[in-house]
């Protein structure tokens, strides 16, 4: 049907996803606390997910999204699919 992703544990995706918040985040001056705020979740939540640790429901995703002025498309763009 498609790519075998049989060893794919999600980790990189998540990694990459988190690196593309913490890339925006830094870009508009953002701390996490500030960040966090915005999307009405902990700093210690948004700390995981920008680590790769956590997965965000997609309601958090579009939250930091919005928190950070871009599509949440935006945050899914990883280096290979652009």
């Amino acid at each position: 049907m498609g790519a075998d992703t049989s060893t794919d544990d999600g980790s990189e995706i998540l990694a990459a996803l988190g690196a593309a918040i913490r890339e925006h985040r830094t870009a508009v001056g953002l701390t996490q606390a500030q960040l966090a705020e915005r999307a009405g979740i902990g700093r210690p939540h948004l700390n995981h997910i920008e680590g790769g640790r956590k997965s965000p429901t997609v309601v958090v995703l579009v939250h930091l999204a919005r928190g950070l002025g871009v599509d949440p498309a935006a945050l899914l763009q990883t280096q290979g699919s652009q």
